[in-house]
């Protein structure tokens, strides 16, 4: 009993909370960090899962959600895709693209990290405080959580896998 109310205080302190099936990823315009305009509804990977993550580059659990990510979503091979909303203001953009380099993060047609200048997708899914993630299937969110602890990549690894096994 003491550890389900532990767990479930720890749930509730990082605000982990299921999305109603239904809701979509919207066509907004976000910048990549070259510099070009895409739809961030074009990053849809073929129909394979996208974990979306809102982050910045002062922000301590983004920076450790991201790592873990990384590493998770390198089991899957290309079976899943990643898309990263950075937040910080536009005139920090070499410190964001410097930041990325340091990490070596996955790069290519699986990871995807944007810029939400305009803050649109960011008041689009209430996105602060940060980090808040999701994970889509066939462009409907099927997971969303707030904030990060260790241990959360398991909850993230059980939910992608429960896509794959259905």
């Amino acid at each position: 009993m003491k550890k389900l109310l532990t767990l479930s205080i720890a749930l509730v302190a990082t605000g982990i909370m299921m999305a109603q099936n239904g809701k979509s990823i919207p066509s907004i315009k976000v910048k990549t960090l070259d510099g070009k305009t895409i739809d961030i509804s074009q990053l849809k990977n073929n129909g394979k899962p996208i974990v979306i993550s809102f982050w910045a580059t002062w922000c301590i659990p983004c920076i450790k959600e991201m790592d873990v990510l990384s590493e998770l979503i390198q089991e899957y091979d290309d079976k899943v895709s990643v898309i990263l909303i950075n937040t910080d203001d536009p005139g920090k953009v070499s410190k964001v693209k410097s930041f990325v380099n340091s990490k070596k993060y996955l790069k290519g047609d699986i990871y995807h990290i944007v810029m939400d200048y305009n803050q649109k997708l960011s008041r689009r899914f209430n996105a602060q405080p940060i980090p808040l993630s999701f994970i889509v299937d066939n462009n409907n969110i099927v997971y969303r959580k707030r904030g990060f602890i260790p241990g959360d990549e398991h909850i993230f690894k059980k939910e992608l896998d429960a896509i794959f096994n259905k």
